[in-house]
């Protein structure tokens, strides 16, 4: 660590991080009183005299870059033999950094594209060649991108040779490919000519630009592989799906654009990155938005676009000819439905409230619409006509989610609570229908049929609006890898019933199946491959979510078949990327009412919180993070970090990445000693039990079969049992234990008639903590674990997540927004004082494995929370009326409404 030290008039004063080329560290210009960056370069390349020379020389033409989107060299040194650069410092996150969070709108994307282009023109025409272009080389920040490590790739090198002469010899896909005796460049970016070690030129950044821009644009990479064998093989022989394939509303232009970036032959792409620039500044003011200038058209398309007209002008004389002869043949015509777009504007005594399920639902007849809105840290369901300006709360609903209406609009289904419930709209308590521990969608149906998916991992389930027993409709089919069936909409008349498949293979919800199941026959099957939570829009389309649109798909409701295309029908609809939901509703009469914002992630921050509420972030990392533990030492926290495939990670003064198995890994805990932790994952079908190394030595061992739905929850001290809780196939949760050491089959601990989760063994491991709801509400209790004898409760109003000190004098838990504390002793009388608020806070519950998102520091004074993103609701809810005449206009082979 150099902190502190001088380098000639620069002290250094905080390690950065690793550059493509050494150490980077921020520092402070003692001359100019200004704050700079300062890269240390390895130490081969300052001991070689001639190639220190060689680089000063060049990094002087590279100083000589000044462009308002390249970072700025400012000056070249050298300190006890170690040769190091001076750069300007930037605040602001890499390109790399916010295409983890997803693909960027179309008009960002195209933005920070051109920005680019125009820096690697001002290069060019210096001589100058990136080789290493990428999203880790580009940083956003306030006044726009910024190119780093310019030209160093080429500078450093030395020499080229062909990556596929010997793929096995290749760095992995995040490594930097820029040292001595590699190739230059990284592999998923590096053009065909620079992997075969042929000459390299102006157009080889290009290539590179043109990956960077069509990931911008999809979230995925133009070139991928499972190893850096395959990743050349695609480099070098295959063509990335069209842009338009993925991103389904991306203008026509811009797929060719990239597409030409992409050839193979540096003959056959862009002669320049200044016609690019010119082409991109083209497509923002024509296609994206903004006027357009016509004196900046290039000559070449204004020549097309005088043929396109004179033709379209032809055309138009046809058209109007054919047309007067129609019309003087036609009967006359009723006027179709008025269209009519319009903003429901809430009132902020009732926000609407986002949350991993459809947020929103509307009656059959489109004049009543229910919808989730958190006051006060409560979240409950909330009633509004839309002829109506105000909306009232539907009492006892609280912590309630994915609200859907009976078809005659007098009952709510929901979820709260781990219960599916219903309730009036006229009033009076809600009713319990049955377990639901982590819903996945619910939908009404003719005959008061309800049909439901209680968990991640489940079917289909059915279960009468009486109540009742629900009986299982359908299973995933683990045998095809399928991992989840959610977000049922019967179709009308209960001819059938819409769903969502997502099978292993699926990189998201983009890529998931929408099938149908025909109540008949019992039987369903695929309809449609790509994206998720389809309804039914009269006369006969499907309508469905994909990359944060709305598609739409001619359907035969008799034939319970699609008949033609899918087409694109509206843009920057709010979906959720974690579970495939989104949020706009239906209704029979061609009403749509949605909720703008394209696809979600929710970003929530890891913050250090003490009992005086004092609170600083942990990393200024914004990410989906979710229960986060400490290890036993308390030097590390492992947690999950929920994305399109969730993922476990551990922090150490840096976040790194534990698993990459594929799949959905959560609810990360740590054995006892620190050197394992314990998670669960789906990955080869419902979520069980693994076990890894905690520093990725090694890879994950299964230990449970993948045939119940299990997520683990506490060690006992002596790393013997690990008690976890199970799903029954209804959502009911229980406790079980196991004893992996000694090789016997889990036994269950608690296996009632209610719902127990939340395990934890005290410190000593006499004693067992955990939720139940057989109050009829959750509450904590304490049990002896290994000897029988009294259970006791804890709390007295309600809780859920227990949680021990560390050591064992204190019990915390969770009570709405609260973190409460009770002291133990624990002698041969167990007893517990008045519970104490602690915290209070939003410290957001993890929906998908109903877990805690806070720990307990092993000092017992400092608390690690997820605190929820810096985003304020929505205020308002978007309403088109008539929408299946503009469907039907949109949509190739549509049916005409009637």
């Amino acid at each position: 660590m150099m902190i502190g030290i001088m380098l000639g008039s620069y002290r250094v004063l905080e390690k950065l991080g690793e550059g493509g080329m050494g150490e980077v560290y921020k520092a402070l210009d003692t001359r100019l009183d200004r704050t700079v960056a300062i890269k240390v370069l390895p130490a081969q390349v300052s001991a070689d005299p001639e190639r220190r020379a060689r680089f000063e020389r060049e990094a002087k033409t590279i100083a000589g870059l000044n462009h308002p989107h390249i970072c700025t060299l400012y000056d070249v040194g050298e300190h006890e033999g170690s040769t190091f650069l001076v750069m300007e410092h930037l605040t602001g996150e890499t390109l790399a950094e916010r295409l983890e969070k997803g693909p960027l709108p179309l008009e960002q994307a195209v933005g920070i594209a051109t920005e680019i282009a125009d820096a690697l023109a001002a290069a060019h025409r210096q001589g100058v060649i990136h080789r290493d272009l990428k999203p880790g080389n580009v940083m956003l920040t306030k006044a726009g991108a910024k190119l780093l490590d310019f030209g160093l790739a080429k500078l450093m090198g030395q020499g080229e040779r062909a990556a596929a002469a010997n793929p096995a010899s290749t760095p992995t896909e995040s490594t930097p490919l820029t040292g001595e005796g590699m190739i230059v460049g990284t592999l998923q970016y590096m053009a065909p000519e620079q992997m075969e070690g042929k000459p390299t030129d102006a157009r080889t950044d290009l290539f590179a630009f043109g990956a960077i821009l069509y990931e911008m644009l999809t979230g995925r990479r133009a070139f991928e592989g499972a190893s850096p064998a395959s990743v050349i093989t695609a480099v070098m022989s295959s063509k990335p799906p069209p842009i338009a394939s993925l991103q389904p509303m991306t203008p026509p232009v811009v797929d060719w654009l990239v597409t030409r970036c992409l050839t193979k032959d540096p003959r056959e792409r862009w002669d320049s990155a200044h016609d690019l620039t010119s082409e991109l500044r083209w497509i923002a003011e024509r296609e994206v938005g903004g006027p357009a200038k016509p004196a900046q058209v290039p000559a070449k398309r204004r020549l097309f676009w005088a043929w396109a007209a004179t033709t379209l002008s032809l055309l138009l004389v046809v058209a109007g000819l054919a047309i007067a002869l129609w019309w003087r043949s036609a009967p006359l015509r009723t006027e179709p439905p008025l269209l009519a777009r319009l903003s429901l504007t809430l009132a902020p005594v009732a926000p609407l409230t986002l949350t991993d399920q459809p947020s929103l639902a509307l009656s059959a007849d489109g004049k009543r619409l229910v919808y989730v809105a958190e006051v006060d840290g409560i979240r409950r369901l909330y009633m509004r006509d839309l002829d109506r300006f105000d909306a009232s709360p539907l009492p006892g609903t609280e912590g309630a989610w994915g609200p859907f209406l009976s078809p005659d609009g007098q009952l709510v289904g929901f979820f709260a609570d781990r219960k599916l419930k219903k309730v009036s709209v006229a009033g009076g308590a809600p009713v319990t229908l049955c377990g639901a521990s982590t819903p996945r969608g619910g939908t009404w149906g003719p005959d008061n049929v309800i049909l439901f998916t209680p968990a991640p991992g489940a079917g289909l389930w059915r279960i009468s609006g009486d109540g009742g027993t629900p009986r299982p409709v359908t299973s995933p089919n683990r045998a095809a890898n399928e991992l989840t069936h959610r977000w049922p909409v019967f179709l009308p008349a209960g001819k059938g019933v819409l769903f969502t498949v997502r099978t292993q293979s699926n990189t998201s919800f983009d890529d998931a199946q929408v099938a149908v199941l025909s109540l008949e026959s019992g039987k369903w099957r695929v309809v449609l491959t790509g994206g998720s939570n389809a309804r039914y829009l009269p006369p006969g389309y499907l309508v469905y979510a994909q990359a944060g649109s709305l598609l739409a798909v001619p359907f035969d409701l008799t034939r319970l078949a699609v008949t033609g295309p899918p087409a694109p029908v509206l843009a920057d609809v709010a979906t959720e990327e974690a579970t495939g939901a989104a949020h706009f509703a239906l209704s029979e009469t061609g009403t749509l009412v949605y909720v703008s914002g394209g696809p979600r992630l929710s970003l929530r921050r890891l913050m250090w919180v003490d009992r005086r509420n004092g609170s600083r972030p942990v990393t200024e990392d914004r990410r989906a993070f979710a229960t986060p533990r400490f290890s036993p030492d308390g030097r590390r926290l492992v947690m999950a970090v929920q994305e399109a495939n969730d993922n476990i990670w551990v922090y150490d003064g840096r976040l790194v990445r534990r698993t990459f198995a594929g799949g959905s890994n959560v609810a990360p805990i740590w054995t006892p000693d620190g050197s394992q932790i314990t998670f669960s994952s789906n990955r080869g079908g419902v979520y069980t039990l693994f076990s890894m190394p905690a520093d990725g030595s090694g890879s994950a061992t299964q230990l449970l079969p993948n045939d119940r739905i299990r997520f683990p929850g506490s060690w006992s001290a002596d790393g013997r049992t690990l008690a976890f809780v199970e799903l029954d196939p209804t959502g009911g949760s229980h406790i079980w234990i196991m004893h992996p050491g000694r090789g016997s089959k889990p036994d269950p601990l608690l296996q009632g008639p209610f719902d127990e989760r939340d395990p934890e063994f005290s410190p000593d491991g006499h004693w067992l903590a955990y939720t139940s709801n057989e109050s009829g509400q959750a509450e904590v209790y304490v049990r002896p674990f290994g000897t029988k004898g009294e259970r006791f409760q804890v709390s007295t109003d309600g809780g859920s997540e227990p949680h021990w000190s560390r050591r064992g004098q204190e019990l915390l838990y969770r009570q709405g927004n609260r973190i409460m504390a009770v002291a133990i002793k624990a002698g041969p009388q167990f007893e517990v004082s008045t519970p104490t608020k602690v915290l209070e806070g939003s410290y957001g519950e993890d929906l998908m494995a109903g877990m805690r998102n806070w720990d307990l520091a092993p000092d017992g004074e400092r608390f690690v929370v997820v605190a929820p993103g810096e985003t304020s609701p929505p205020r308002e809810l978007h309403v088109v009326l008539g929408w299946t005449e503009e469907v039907n206009r949109r949509v190739p082979g549509g049916q005409a409404p009637k």
